[in-house]
């Protein structure tokens, strides 16, 4: 169960050039700045990675401006958790629950979850703040994820599961967030 105090939104590779292939990039934009503004003001933390970045580009401004700079990686290889800086960061903040986004969704992302999932973290996939250029390998990564044991769920889902209750001090800002 996703909860403020165990859960941690990880964005894979949200980049200016990888948005821009996709078919539905509006969308994901929205929907990854609409998950690092809500995890801000519930005080989740953020990890993003950076598919080289001086070829794709920089995370996607709306996405950047609500993660701490030293919480954005660059990395090379296809699974985040192959870079230790990232493997690091996951291990300091220590929390077993991974809110995952992204792009492409049966490359890094996928990538990224089964290693995830392989160090015994609980993995929730948003499919709609992920992505692919094309849609059966979306599709498809979305179905090996869930059969290796990773949940998939969407943006108000994870929302109103962080928030428990129209009584949480946030909710207000929270709702706004996806009007």
């Amino acid at each position: 169960m996703l909860n403020t105090e165990n859960s941690l939104l990880f964005v894979v590779d949200v980049q200016d050039r990888l948005v821009g292939m996709l078919k539905n990039s509006e969308e994901i934009a929205k929907n990854n700045s609409i998950l690092t503004k809500a995890t801000k003001l519930l005080g989740v933390p953020v990890i993003v990675s950076e598919q080289y970045p001086r070829g794709l580009g920089s995370t996607i401004l709306e996405v950047r401006e609500n993660v701490e700079e030293n919480c954005i990686f660059e990395k090379t290889s296809f699974s985040a958790l192959k870079e230790q800086s990232i493997d690091s960061k996951l291990s300091e903040l220590n929390r077993k629950t991974i809110i995952l986004t992204g792009i492409e969704t049966h490359i890094c992302v996928y990538q990224t979850a089964l290693a995830l999932l392989e160090k015994g973290y609980n993995v929730y996939v948003v499919k709609n703040a992920c992505s692919s250029r094309k849609t059966k390998d979306y599709r498809t990564a979305l179905e090996l994820m869930r059969d290796f044991g990773a949940k998939l769920t969407c943006v108000e889902t994870v929302l109103f599961e962080l928030l428990e209750s129209s009584n949480h001090p946030n909710f207000r800002e929270i709702q706004a967030l996806i009007k």
